[in-house]
């Protein structure tokens, strides 16, 4: 019975520890800021010649997802989820965007850094940096699938 103590108290500093730690320092992620996001553009003459720099993403002649990593590219899709959260001290947004001609799973991700003023449906194009593969934990029927991500530096209603 002692021995349980003992066992239950070195466990039950252990948590503490690790929630106090966590509190204080909060989660850490390896890499940069930039292996996650990629700065939004702002000014007309910049967006437009950020969005020259992408090409229409045209999965129908790639075999090999991860081939296209860090190619400039744009999608058009309708928004289905919309994520806010704060990440290296910013506000960041998650989109689940709906792209039809994509198959078998018709579903990206698009990060941005900031807010964004679209909503659920709403049709948008986004322009970015292209990673695959990008694993989600929801919703159920997408958990644990590769996912293109598009990190995004511009973002348009269509």
């Amino acid at each position: 019975m002692e021995r349980l103590s003992t066992v239950l108290a070195i466990l039950l500093i252990i948590v503490f520890a690790s929630s106090a730690y966590v509190l204080i320092f909060g989660l850490s992620f390896e890499g940069s800021e930039s292996d996650f996001y990629v700065t939004p553009v702002t000014g007309d003459e910049n967006i437009s010649t950020y969005k020259n720099s992408c090409s229409e993403l045209n999965l129908s002649t790639v075999f090999d997802y991860d081939a296209l990593n860090d190619q400039m590219v744009k999608v058009t899709g309708q928004i289905s989820n919309k994520t806010e959260y704060d990440h290296f001290n910013k506000t960041r947004t998650d989109l689940l965007i709906k792209v039809p001609m994509l198959s078998p799973t018709p579903y990206i991700v698009a990060t941005y850094t900031g807010t964004l003023p679209y909503n659920i449906n709403d049709t948008i194009t986004v322009y970015g940096k292209y990673f695959y593969p990008r694993v989600l934990d929801s919703p159920p029927e997408l958990a644990n699938q590769g996912l293109i991500d598009i990190k995004t530096g511009y973002i348009e209603k269509a």
